[in-house]
């Protein structure tokens, strides 16, 4: 059993080492009443009115903790009596603010996954009388509290009570109170359960307490672990629908927060860092102003004056991640690569041996290691068919310092794996041609993404402007690629490069720590000694983007109207990469009945590598699509003097529909292998062709896109590429069997059934927003469909269409199928347009 020590209250992580100060900001609530300073003391202090009799509900220590109670010391002590949890909490944790974090550890099917975190809030145990109060703390709108507005923010941010309890009794020496906890877990307590949205899903009528319970509770020097079994009774369960019910497991951290704040750092939308906000209403300044501070690691150096002079230090506490005990061994070398790799940016920072990997303790080792101990960061290996892995991290909300994380991997990621890396390089890498990779070949996949899921743990963001600043012809030459990687950031979503053609000897085709990720850790956490204030060190800050302004170094998290930010491309022209993403699509195609081979079993295995060709295909498509009424973005700031925004040029917006028509609207014949299709399904070839195609329709003729086509034709004139002049390209591809008077085979009487079905949603709907909760990830463009040029051009088209569908029924030599078809177009464009009558 753990002992509580006499310094554990100042266990907490070490400031930072900074000349840079100011007055820090203050939360919004008064600081609550230590329990020295409460109204009422122990029971024999408490007062009664003359000649009342009145027996106190605080009882003797031994009456509520007997001596059989199961007990752990930590943060503060916990008890187990029987089925019940008490806290034992020392009057000088009261008052100090905490990060309490809900998550999933054990989910019921479909209900998310282990490890995903549900709610974070920042809260405080306060006395108040013969009750404890657990309060939310807001950090989000602040003031320093010697200024004359800090009480009007003060009263404008009341904290909420999450729960009150009763003391049940003091310790020895009246230095803890003790609180029975049970029902903070077991429980409805909103934000220590399911989340709302998930409530909702699944229709969830109520928690049963009946049904939920305690599993385990533990105290940690900087933390307290409970799990609990919460069970709902839901209309709509994901799983096991017959029960009515879903139970989860889950866990909840309570993390002390320092007891002296790091230094910030503020944040720059032009260096990819997550962040916390603040309103600061104490700053000097005529509005209310937001400031972010990037979230990162405590790195100080532990030689000063050697740093100053250029030398590399170690840090005074390095970042150490542990293994879980639970990964098989032969992958724990490559995620300890993957972790360690990151040292090559610490340097760039100053630091040396900035960045560590741990196999776990044994238990003679550590009895007491636990990956729930905050003090260890660990790389939690789930035993799970889910193909993911994720970097979390927890942050002190006053200023951005990362206390924790745990990476959750996920074994199935290797199927991930292995299906990106065959449909992207398999055409010119035989390592790439098996159902099972060599465990050197898997390893090093897993190394790449062990240093993709770090990163976020550091505090970046996903960087998808990255590899747009590579050329593409660059992408296919050894001497570049094995030097640079596939894309300037391991941040990006550039997986492996299927640029490189079966010529190209020696090409390398992975990913590494690139120009960016190494930028962007100096940037981040350099340390700036003997600035005075935040705002000198800001001054720094920006001559150190200003020395990076080559495009390697830039930044974006992406937009739906940028084309060069989506997800899973490479270099910087999508046209020329997805061509040659597609040659080798086509070079893979007649070999997967090879290389999906498996003696003894059946054809999933190919049906499963089918549909990987099939999903990079839609990628490419996606890639080029963003061209057509494409905005590049570029983050800048005043100084710069150049625009943030800037219209495609029109030639690339032209090469872009010239190769959807090419690619998408001609049916793809290359992807109907008859003796692939044979072995995995008796039908499906037609609609699948179907959807694909009408998928790509829907994509160009999105409202938002379209819009874009009218304001850059009001912004340019006659140097735009126009929505008439797309409209018109787009009906020539898809409509091409018209002017030429020949049938119309099955693939493209779907395609024209679909366009039409999208020009009608056009004239007749308009664009749904996404739901709020999911808002912040898209940003798209808002039109008024039915007040815009677009319905007046949909209906031109759709006039144009009817017209050339009777003259082509007047046309000799026809078949039936597209005579009938022709006469349907034709019935459907009235149907569409006198319904809009």
């Amino acid at each position: 059993m753990k002992r509580i020590m006499a310094g554990l209250l100042t266990a907490a992580v070490i400031a930072g080492t900074s000349a840079c100060s100011r007055a820090r900001a203050e939360p919004l609530t008064p600081k609550p009443e230590r329990a020295a300073q409460g109204r009422e003391g122990p029971p024999n202090g408490a007062r009664q009115k003359p000649g009342q009799k009145k027996k106190s509900k605080i009882k003797p220590y031994r009456e509520v903790i007997p001596a059989t109670a199961k007990t752990d010391s930590g943060l503060f002590i916990v008890h187990m009596v029987d089925d019940d949890l008490f806290y034992e909490i020392p009057n000088q944790v009261l008052g100090r603010e905490m990060i309490l974090v809900s998550r999933i550890a054990k989910t019921a099917t479909n209900v998310s996954f282990g490890g995903w975190k549900e709610n974070t809030e920042t809260v405080r145990w306060e006395r108040m009388g013969k009750k404890v109060l657990l309060r939310v703390v807001s950090h989000s709108n602040v003031a320093a509290d010697s200024l004359p507005i800090y009480k009007s923010v003060r009263n404008s941010n009341f904290e909420p009570v999450v729960q009150a309890f009763d003391i049940k009794a003091f310790n020895d020496d009246s230095s803890a109170v003790v609180i029975e906890a049970t029902g903070l877990y077991t429980k409805d307590v909103p934000m220590l359960g399911l989340s709302r949205n998930r409530r909702t899903q699944y229709k969830i009528r109520r928690l049963d307490a009946g049904r939920s319970f305690l599993v385990s509770a533990r105290s940690y020097p900087q933390n307290v672990e409970v799990q609990a079994v919460l069970t709902y009774d839901a209309t709509q369960p994901p799983a096991e629908a017959a029960t009515g019910t879903i139970s989860v497991e889950m866990n909840h951290s309570m993390i002390l927060l320092p007891d002296r704040p790091m230094h910030e750092r503020r944040n720059d939308a032009r260096v990819g860092f997550f962040s916390v906000q603040q309103t600061d209403y104490g700053l000097d300044e005529q509005r209310a102003a937001v400031r972010r501070y990037i979230t990162r690691w405590r790195l100080e150096p532990s030689d000063t004056q050697a740093f100053l002079r250029g030398e590399l230090v170690d840090p005074v506490k390095p970042i150490v991640y542990y293994i879980d005990p639970a990964t098989p061994m032969k992958w724990r070398k490559y995620i300890k690569e993957g972790i360690e790799d990151w040292n090559v940016a610490f340097e760039a920072a100053g630091f040396k041996n900035a960045i560590m990997a741990k196999d776990p303790p044994s238990p003679e080792e550590d009895p007491e290691f636990s990956p729930e101990d905050v003090r260890y960061s660990v790389v939690r290996y789930f035993s799970s068919p889910v193909q993911n892995a994720f970097g979390p991290h927890v942050s002190d909300p006053r200023t951005g310092e990362i206390l924790e994380s745990d990476i959750g991997w996920y074994h199935n990621v290797m199927n991930l794996l292995r299906n990106w890396y065959m449909v992207q390089t398999a055409a010119v890498n035989p390592e790439a041609r098996h159902v099972k990779f060599n465990d050197d070949v898997m390893g090093e996949l897993i190394r790449f993404v062990a240093a993709h899921e770090v990163g976020h743990t550091l505090g970046l963001q996903h960087n998808h402007k990255a590899s747009a600043s590579y050329p593409v012809d660059s992408l296919r030459s050894a001497a570049f690629t094995c030097k640079m990687g596939t894309s300037p950031s391991i941040m990006d979503y550039a997986r492996f490069n299927y640029v490189a053609q079966p010529e190209d000897e020696g090409v390398c085709l992975m990913p590494h720590i690139g120009p960016y990720d190494i930028w962007a850790i100096q940037w981040g956490y350099r340390p700036i000694i003997g600035a005075p204030s935040l705002e000198a060190e800001q001054d720094t800050l920006a001559a150190w983007i200003a020395a990076h302004g080559d495009d390697i170094y830039r930044f974006d998290a992406g937009a739906q109207y940028e084309p060069d930010t989506p997800s899973e491309a490479l270099g910087d022209n999508a046209v020329k990469a997805s061509a040659y993403g597609i040659a080798n699509l086509k070079r893979i195609v007649p070999h997967l009945i090879e290389w999906s081979r498996q003696d003894h079993e059946d054809f999933s295995q190919l049906n499963e590598m089918y549909g990987q060709v099939i999903s990079q295909w839609n990628r490419y498509m996606g890639h080029v699509t963003a061209y057509v009424g494409g905005v590049y973005r570029t983050n800048r700031t005043y100084d710069e003097g150049k625009p943030v925004y800037e219209i495609v040029p029109e030639a690339r917006q032209r090469e872009a529909m010239k190769f959807l028509i090419e690619q998408a609207f001609n049916t793809p014949s290359w992807m109907l292998d008859r003796d692939i299709l044979s072995r995995v399904e008796h039908a499906g070839e037609v609609e699948r062709i179907r959807g694909l195609q009408v998928r790509q329709v829907n994509a160009v003729l999105d409202p938002g896109r379209m819009q874009r086509l009218i304001e850059s034709e009001a912004w340019l004139g006659s140097d735009a590429y126009s929505l008439g002049e797309m409209l018109t390209d787009l009906r020539n591809g898809i409509w091409t069997e018209l002017r030429a008077g020949r049938s119309i085979d099955v693939y493209r009487r779907n395609l024209q059934r679909g366009y039409l079905e999208r020009m009608e949603w056009l004239m007749t709907k308009e664009p749904t927003p996404p739901p709020a909760r999911f808002r912040r990830f898209f940003s798209n463009t808002s039109v008024d469909v039915s007040q815009s040029d677009i319905r007046a051009f949909v209906r031109g088209e759709l006039t144009n269409i009817k017209t050339m569908a009777r003259r082509a029924l007047g046309r000799r030599g026809l078949n039936r199928a597209t005579r009938l078809h022709l006469q349907d177009v034709i019935a459907r464009i009235d149907d569409i347009l006198e319904g809009d009558d």
